[in-house]
């Protein structure tokens, strides 16, 4: 198990790892025109795509947070 101090961390990578994979496979298959062009190209995009998602993720999960504190109501 994942200690509760690694919280935000695992919370980043799972979601940039999850959005990350669902929007490159989308960017490929509207791109390219045969399965098995999306098949061979998917993995590498992926991993492009993760380069930049985590990363970014770490920065936009913490502001996101306090944005929404500070405009949802809790009545």
């Amino acid at each position: 198990m994942i200690p509760i101090k690694f919280a935000s961390y695992a919370f980043s990578f799972v979601m940039s790892f999850l959005m990350s994979g669902v929007v490159s496979l989308t960017m490929m298959v509207i791109e390219l025109e045969t399965l098995a062009e999306v098949l061979s190209a998917w993995p590498y995009a992926w991993i492009v795509a993760m380069l930049v998602a985590f990363p970014f993720s770490l920065f936009v999960v913490p502001l996101t947070h306090r944005l929404l504190s500070k405009i949802v109501s809790d009545k």
